[in-house]
């Protein structure tokens, strides 16, 4: 039974980290790639421009330069599995959300109501993990211009509940129509971490994803507990 449990945990943790590497693609690709570009092309021509055109263009590469370093900072830690094991599922989470709330796009808010057993490294890495992947499901997909995490520690179960107020989906149909994967390997994941999985959406309305992780307490992983923001 342990051997399949450090097989389960293995192949899971693989599969995080192939979904790491696609997100740093995608990241590098999309975002910090353009902007490197643009650096690159404003050194190339700047030399060509008159002196107050020249002064322009090299402010305005400070600033990319800038933002540049603020995207690669906010990159690394939103991969960081070490951080999650310095501070604390909670504050990654914080994190998480204030890294969001800096894109513009939504207004995300961190909630906590009571205080967070710290868990084994692994189940919290991949709890958060799991946050991550159905936060981008949502900032890709769902139109909200809302979006919550609350985290509660009651009756020994942790719970998160991610929820937003966009265009909501018809689980069933999803499934049905083959697009359920990312539901399904959220599913994996909860059960490798013996939580509970549940997802309801309205369309029009929004989504909200729940998941409910039973703790129980060992003294050689669990020796602290996090307390809530501020």
């Amino acid at each position: 039974m342990q051997k399949l449990y450090a097989e389960q945990l293995l192949q899971s943790q693989l599969e995080i980290q192939e979904q790491t590497l696609q997100h740093i693609s995608k990241e590098l690709h999309d975002n910090l790639g353009q902007v490197a570009s643009l650096i690159k092309i404003n050194l190339y021509t700047i030399g060509l421009d008159e002196k107050d055109k020249a002064a322009q263009k090299l402010d305005d590469t400070r600033e990319l330069t800038k933002q540049l370093i603020t995207d690669l900072k906010a990159l690394s830690v939103s991969l960081g599995a070490d951080r999650i094991a310095q501070t604390g599922l909670a504050k990654a989470l914080e994190t998480e959300i204030d890294r969001l709330n800096k894109t513009g796009q939504f207004k995300a808010t961190f909630e906590q109501q009571g205080i967070l057993p710290n868990v084994h490294n692994d189940t919290a890495i991949i709890l958060y993990r799991m946050a991550q992947e159905v936060l981008n499901n949502m900032v890709k997909h769902s139109n909200a211009q809302h979006i919550t995490f609350k985290l509660s520690f009651i009756d020994n179960l942790i719970i998160l509940a991610i929820s937003d107020d966009g265009n909501g989906f018809d689980i069933d149909e999803q499934m049905k129509n083959g697009n359920g994967a990312g539901l399904h390997n959220l599913q994996k994941r909860a059960t490798l971490i013996n939580a509970t999985l549940t997802m309801q959406s309205i369309i029009g309305q929004g989504t909200q994803v729940t998941i409910e992780l039973p703790y129980s307490y060992d003294p050689n992983y669990n020796t602290k507990t996090e307390t809530g923001p501020g």
